[in-house]
């Protein structure tokens, strides 16, 4: 019973896990030169 229930949870974890790791993208967010963040970063607003 136990062993049936943790196959099955693993069977939907592992292929979940794999699409993460697939689909997360470090190189377009990261320089990998300085390591600083590649995308626009907003202008601060005034402070009032």
């Amino acid at each position: 019973m136990i062993s049936e229930v943790l196959s099955i949870v693993f069977a939907g974890l592992v292929p979940g896990f794999l699409l993460g790791l697939l689909a997360f993208r470090v190189k377009s967010r990261w320089c990998p030169r300085c390591g600083e963040s590649t995308e626009a970063m907003r202008p601060a607003e005034r402070e009032r």
